[in-house]
C-alpha cells in the first residue's frame, strides 16, 4: 500500500514538473509573440528517449500523462461546443471527413507497398498519415483566437470524424497485430462503434 502510494506520488510530482516547465515554454513563446507548439515539441525531442538529456521518469507517468491530455482535450472541446453542435458538424462535415480519408490515407499505405511492407505494416502506416492531433489543432486554434470563426466548425467536425475513425481503427489494429481470428476482430470493432455511439 506504501509503495503504491509513493508510485502515485511521484507521477504526481513528475506531471507538475512537466507542466510547470511547459507553462515557462508558453510564457517565453507568448513574450516572444509565436505559438508555443514549437517549443514544446523541441522539449519533447531534447528531454525525451535518445534525445540531449533523456529523463528518467516512472513506468506510468507517460500513459497517466497522455490519459489526463486526452481528457483535457475532449473535456476543453465539449466546453465549446454543445451535442447539437457537434452532431450538426459531423452531418454537415461528412464530405470533408471523406475528403480527408481519400486524401490523406492512401499516401501512407502507398508508400508501406512501395518500402516492400506486408499489407498490414502498410494499413498502419496509412493510419499514421490519416490522423491529425486534435490536441496541436485545437491549441493552434485557441492560440490564434479563432475558436470562434466561421471556419472553426468544420475543421473540428472533420477532427471528431478522424477520432471516432481511430476508436474503430486502432482497437482492430491491435487484434491484427496480436494475430486475433475473424471472432475477435468482430468483436473487438463491435465494442469499438458501441462505445462511440
Amino acid at each position: 500500500m506504501v509503495d503504491q502510494a509513493h508510485d502515485v506520488s511521484q507521477v504526481f510530482i513528475e506531471l507538475g514538473v512537466v507542466i510547470v516547465g511547459l507553462a515557462l515554454l508558453a510564457r517565453f513563446a507568448n513574450r516572444l509573440g509565436f505559438s508555443a507548439i514549437p517549443l514544446y515539441l523541441l522539449a519533447g525531442l531534447a528531454f525525451g528517449n535518445g534525445g540531449l538529456v533523456p529523463l528518467n521518469v516512472s513506468e506510468d507517468f507517460t500513459y497517466i500523462g497522455a490519459e489526463i491530455g486526452v481528457l483535457l482535450l475532449l473535456f476543453m472541446l465539449g466546453l465549446e461546443y454543445t451535442g447539437e453542435d457537434l452532431k450538426e458538424n459531423l452531418r454537415t462535415g461528412f464530405s470533408s471527413g471523406v475528403v480527408d480519408f481519400a486524401l490523406n490515407f492512401p499516401p501512407g499505405l502507398i508508400t508501406g507497398f512501395l518500402l516492400r511492407w506486408r499489407p498490414l505494416p502498410a494499413v498502419l502506416l496509412g493510419g499514421v498519415t490519416y490522423i491529425s492531433s486534435s490536441g496541436i489543432i485545437a491549441k493552434v486554434l485557441a492560440e490564434l483566437k479563432r475558436l470562434n470563426n466561421p471556419e472553426t466548425p468544420s475543421i473540428v467536425s472533420v477532427l471528431v470524424m478522424e477520432d471516432l475513425a481511430m476508436a474503430v481503427y486502432l482497437p482492430l489494429m491491435a487484434v491484427l497485430l496480436v494475430g486475433g481470428g475473424p471472432q475477435k476482430v468482430i468483436f473487438s470493432v463491435f465494442i469499438a462503434i458501441v462505445t462511440v455511439w
